[in-house]
């Protein structure tokens, strides 16, 4: 057997025991009323998960297998559907998985290894498109069922993970000088975030079309708008 994929596989055997034994203590806190204690374990709950899926995403790749990476992002593409393309108006955008806004149960190696794969995918056949003098805007739709406290962490790693990425693909740059950043929360249906980047003199249009906007944002296209397009 494969060293790295044994020592692998034995520490996901570890993070399932670990995480089992939270859930039944999170189960027996909130039996006893004890929501507001139970709030920490949760956090660590989430956090354990997600470092679970991390981990198993390396026992696959270890496992000898040379598909096992073309294999894997099939797997995250079908688990976590992004929807990439452009508006109507020719705005860049993705819908994607809600990102989290707390670092505490922030996981950038999580949310990374869903959003490369399709940003590559997705340009894989397309020119270049590279927004200047932008803004990145970030539309959180909220599960409308949950009541949400707390000051929102819009600076967590996971957003800029998403920030650096969409730079990367579709802008000159994400410093200051090129490219502000901008946030709204709704509530909806269907939890998800949305992510465009439209030119900084259009900046006002996108404000008041999300204004009527429904819990499903812009509809997006695989076609690059041709005034965005640039050969390499």
């Amino acid at each position: 057997m494969n060293e790295n994929f044994e020592t692998l596989a034995k520490k996901a055997q570890k993070d399932v025991t670990a995480l089992e034994a939270k859930l039944n203590l999170l189960m027996q806190m909130y039996q006893e009323g004890k929501e507001d204690e139970a709030d920490d374990l949760l956090n660590e709950a989430i956090l354990l998960a997600e470092k679970m899926s991390i981990r198993n995403r390396e026992l696959v790749l270890s496992n000898g297998n040379p598909n096992a990476k073309e294999d894997l992002e099939k797997i995250l593409a079908e688990e976590h559907p992004m929807k990439i393309g452009f508006t109507p108006q020719g705005w860049f955008g993705i819908r994607m998985q809600p990102l989290a806004l707390n670092e505490e149960i922030a996981s950038k190696e999580f949310i990374r290894g869903i959003i490369y794969p399709a940003m590559r995918n997705f340009f894989a056949d397309k020119n270049t498109v590279r927004y200047d003098k932008c803004v990145v805007a970030y539309r959180h739709v909220l599960d409308e069922s949950i009541e949400h406290t707390g000051r929102p962490d819009y600076t967590n790693s996971e957003i800029k993970m998403v920030t650096d990425t969409v730079a990367m693909y579709v802008m000159v740059d994400d410093s200051p000088r090129h490219c502000d950043l901008y946030h709204c929360c709704i509530s909806g249906a269907d939890p998800h975030t949305e992510v465009y980047v439209i030119p900084e003199d259009e900046f006002v249009e996108w404000i008041k079309l999300e204004d009527s906007l429904s819990g499903e944002g812009f509809p997006l296209t695989d076609q690059v708008p041709d005034r965005w397009k640039k050969d390499i």
